[in-house]
């Protein structure tokens, strides 16, 4: 996937990868924005180490100009193929959430996909809605020991 905004590749996510992913989860603004609170190293490890296990988890790590700058994943809950991204603050805006998730939208065939998002959080709501995603429900989620209670929007691709 390239453009004039740099390439963006998605590539299995490696163990070397997971020290960019777990900075990029300290971050407090993208915390504050997708209303979760930060794991700790030894939760982050277990984490990480379930999703690359999981053979129903299509887990890729977001590489943009060669550099690894965050994490898109397809995963079951319950019966609902959900889709989440991650990247580094230090690239927003560059059009990079969007075309990785056109890209992981390429492998996973699995259709309705769902997402959730904090309603607060707008770029990533654009990023949801330029790959085809409908908000198709609000809800006011609860906080818990990992997320913020928030209003969020449960939004689907057909």
């Amino acid at each position: 996937m390239s453009s004039r905004q740099g390439t963006v590749e998605l590539i299995k996510v490696q163990r070397a990868h997971l020290e960019v992913f777990f900075l990029n989860q300290q971050d407090t603004e993208a915390n504050d924005l997708a209303k979760v609170f930060p794991r700790d190293r030894d939760d982050f490890e277990a984490h990480w180490v379930r999703i690359m296990d999981d053979p129903e988890t299509i887990a890729r790590s977001i590489v943009y100009e060669g550099m690894v700058v965050g994490n898109i994943n397809a995963y079951w809950v319950e019966s609902q193929m959900n889709v989440g991204y991650w990247i580094d603050k230090a690239h927003w805006g560059k059009g990079i959430a969007t075309r990785a998730l056109r890209g992981l939208l390429e492998i996973v065939e699995t259709r309705p996909i769902i997402a959730r998002v904090a309603m607060g959080n707008a770029g990533s709501i654009r990023v949801l809605e330029s790959n085809g995603f409908v908000k198709i429900a609000e809800e006011d989620s609860p906080g818990t020991d990992r997320y913020a209670p928030c209003r969020e929007g449960v939004f689907r691709l057909d």
